[in-house]
This record gives C-alpha cells, structure tokens and sequence, in this order.
C-alpha cells in the first residue's frame, strides 16, 4: 500500500530557482534563446516584486510548465518549504523593467490580466515610448513586440510604496547598456539588482539544471556571456558615469554596514549584487571596481581586440584580457572610438 504521505512529482518546468536571499529567489528560465535571463522574485505580504520575466520561450519543448506566471503560482519550491511563491496567485504583482530587450520583457504579455504595477526608468522615456520593437530587439529575434503600459515612471534616487506601503527599495538610473537601465537597492536585505549592465563570463557557482552556455552569440567570436552593448542605445561614456556612481553609492552602503556592526567587526556585511544573468550573490563593491578597471583599460587602448564581426551591418569588436577573465566585453567599435575620444582627447586609438 502506497505511503498517505506520497505526492504526484511536480511537472517538468523550464524554470530553475535558487534563494537569494530572506526574502527573495532567483527565478532561472531555460529559454530557447541562450540567454538563461535572472529573474527576481522579492516576496512582500500583499504583493511580489518581479525584476523582469524573462524570454517565455523554453528551450526544450519537453517540459509541460513554462508559463512564469503558472510556475509562481503553481510549482513548489524546495527552498520554500515546498511552497509556490505565490499561492493561486493571491498576491498582486510589480514588475520592475530593469530595462526593455526581449529577453526581460517577452514575460509581460501573462501577467496583464492581473493588472500588474509596472515599473521603468524616467531617464529617456522616448526610448521606451517610440520603436519599442526595435529598442527591444524583438524585430531582430522575429518575435512580436508586447504591448503594456508604464504604471510608475521611476526618477534616479526614489523610493517606491504603493497603496501606502514601503516598498523599502530605491531606484538608482544606470544608463549605458541602455539609456533605459534601471538599478534597485534592497534596504533591508542589503542587495542591489543592476539588470545588464554587468555581470561574470561563467557561474563561479555551477547550476547543473542548466547548461553551460549562457549568453552565446552565434555567428561572432567567443562570446560568451561578454557584457554586451546594443547599437540601439549603447553609450560607454554614460555607462562609466553610471560604474562612478554605483560604486559611490555601494561604498557608502557599506561604510554605513561597517558602522551599524561595529568597525572593528571581523566580517560586516556587504552589499550584494545581483545582475541579468549568470550572477546573483557577487560582492558589490569588488565586482564594480572590477567591471570598471576592465573599460578604462579598454577605453586606453591598453587590452587589443580578441576578435571582430558584423551585426545589422555595424562591426562589433570583442575584448577577452585572458581566457582566465571573470569579464569580457562586445560593443559596436564606434562606442570605444566615442570613449577614446571623450576620456583621452590627445591619445589615438585605433578599432
């Protein structure tokens, strides 16, 4: 006779979840594009916050759960105590658009009929407002643009509450991977989501639920996951302005956890970082100086091009330091060019 505690197995689901942290898990999605996006989910008592949704585009065509939406309200997860993250979806929903390429928006479609609060950066409003199709990439990948409407224009420094609540989060611009990029700041857990505007080459933490070639790019070099900038917006010289002021921001954060612990505490704690892909616990601070020495190197012309192709006709050229590099970098050649000439007017670079 069979046990009364035995259960039917959960259904086969192309999505894959880890906690992040008290109060919030990444949501994986094994997408028929490679781009494995990092979705996050932040649990409140009335609502979930969503960074993004993802491409709604399984890779295999062998799980039968592959809807985000179904999967949150649907599929228990381990490390919640075998909970769904959102019961018969009883909880309202906010998304956050950490900024407007497909593989982040294509999720947004399943969600209207719940009447979600969508959230995006005020920084460049047209950028969203006008040829979103191609803003987004959708016409690229030959998919249909979403259509949704924008429930909360978020301004550079703000917090966020709805229906009178505190959200307990702040919105930080980061324009450069796009004009529309938009950070957050957790002020309780102590996390800050940057969208795409960096992250690793590779997991230093392995998820064997996934395979290992996120953020490939067929047809060009050895891309994977490089932190890649689209002809549509990319702009270095407000992505460094943008690495300046995370970076204050994030040192201040951690001064301030220094001080709430004690200074001569042997191990604070640091803001966390979690990005679009790939990574979702990174040591903030670090990771920001990092990213940041990496582009000045390459703006001075001090790291040759790996290698070079043509998109939309535009070369893109690739930068790998060595293949041991936590970081690579894609953008179209004209982006280093504008650097060059912005961060050192008497130096000549070539491509």
């Amino acid at each position: 006779m069979a046990s009364t505690d035995e259960r039917d197995p959960p259904p086969s689901t192309s999505f894959v979840t880890r906690r992040v942290n008290a109060s919030t898990f990444l949501v994986i999605e094994d997408d028929v594009y490679g781009e494995q996006p990092y979705i996050y989910v932040k649990i409140y008592d009335q609502y979930l916050l969503l960074t993004d949704t993802g491409c709604n585009s399984p890779r295999s065509k062998e799980p039968s759960l592959t809807s985000l939406r179904q999967f949150l309200e649907t599929y228990p997860v381990s490390q919640n105590k075998d909970r769904c993250l959102n019961p018969n979806g009883i909880k309202k929903y906010v998304l956050i658009c950490s900024h407007c390429h497909y593989d982040h928006i294509l999720g947004i479609p399943q969600f209207l009929s719940t009447n979600p609060t969508i959230i995006a950066s005020d920084f460049n409003k047209s950028f969203l407002l006008e040829d979103l199709d191609q803003h987004s990439l959708c016409k690229y990948v030959n998919v249909p643009t979403p259509e949704y409407e924008i429930a909360h224009w978020a301004s550079h420094m703000s917090y966020f509450s709805l229906s009178g609540i505190p959200f307990r989060i702040q919105f930080l611009h980061v324009p450069g991977h796009t004009p529309d990029s938009l950070a957050f700041y957790d002020l309780d857990e102590h996390h800050i989501y940057v969208g795409d505007t960096f992250y690793e080459r590779k997991r230093w933490k392995p998820i064997p639920e996934l395979p290992d070639d996120a953020g490939q790019v067929p047809g060009l070099p050895a891309t994977q996951a490089a932190i890649i900038f689209p002809e549509e917006g990319g702009n270095w010289i407000q992505y460094m302005a943008s690495l300046d002021m995370l970076l204050s921001f994030v040192m201040h954060q951690n001064m301030e956890l220094r001080r709430q612990h004690g200074l001569r505490h042997e191990s604070p704690p640091r803001v966390k970082v979690g990005c679009g892909h790939l990574t979702y616990e990174g040591d903030a601070e670090t990771m920001i100086v990092e990213v940041r020495g990496l582009f000045e190197r390459i703006i001075a012309g001090k790291i040759p091009v790996s290698g070079s192709g043509e998109k939309r006709g535009i070369i893109h050229d690739f930068w790998l330091e060595n293949e041991n590099a936590k970081y690579s970098v894609m953008a179209p050649r004209h982006l280093a060019q504008e650097a060059a000439r912005h961060f050192h007017p008497d130096m000549t670079h070539g491509p």
